[in-house]
């Protein structure tokens, strides 16, 4: 789907809720499976929003917003962020789907009306994360990596996000690292910083 069919889409739909209109989408475009992923990461991130004592709804509705640039055609990520004067970065021109973020957050301020800055900073950091973030990045950042399909990802993060949001992002960016490095992948630098920004909290 191309961005303005998507915006076209989402007016025609008018006044339902948000979270209805993205999986009318998903099916439409046969990909309930994303739906499903946005739906588990938006009831995780509530639920570790509450635990630390931030917005639960935003965090519910953030969760459901993260991957939403997925629904648009990657093909044309650069050429729609070029157009709303968005930058890339070099690194992220090598990694084209790590747009899907920017898009993302682009759509829930421009279709969806959402400036919320933490909202919209939720949805900008959930893959990567990075140095210095806030509380409530680090819930939406570990709340997505919660679904991933990799047991010793998700075994790090539940073993220690009830005691500190630090070690657990700091563990689950180690993994990942390692994870990118085996695939002789590029970590993107964002990634890298916000790593070596925990290890400096974590490890001293």
């Amino acid at each position: 789907m191309n961005y303005n069919e998507f915006k076209d889409r989402i007016l025609e739909l008018g006044d339902l809720e948000i979270e209805e209109k993205i999986e009318i989408l998903c099916e439409e475009t046969d990909d309930l499976e994303l739906y499903e992923h946005m739906e588990l990461v938006a009831g995780l991130a509530a639920e570790l929003a509450e635990q630390y004592n931030l917005n639960k709804e935003d965090a519910h509705l953030t969760g459901f917003l993260h991957d939403v640039g997925r629904l648009i055609d990657p093909e044309e990520y650069l050429d729609i962020l070029e157009k709303h004067n968005i930058p890339v970065d070099e690194d992220e021109k090598q990694v084209l789907d790590v747009l899907h973020e920017k898009v993302a957050t682009l759509i829930t301020e421009d279709v969806f009306n959402i400036t919320n800055p933490m909202i919209k900073g939720g949805i900008l950091y959930h893959t990567t994360l990075r140095k210095k973030p806030t509380d409530f990045e680090k819930v939406i950042f570990l709340a997505d990596k919660l679904t991933w399909t990799y047991d010793e990802l998700v075994f790090t993060i539940e073993e220690t996000v009830t005691q500190s949001l630090d070690v657990a992002c700091f563990n689950a960016l180690t993994w990942l690292i390692k994870h990118i490095e085996a695939k002789n992948g590029l970590v993107l630098n964002n990634t890298l910083e916000a790593y070596l920004f925990f290890k400096g909290i974590v490890l001293l």
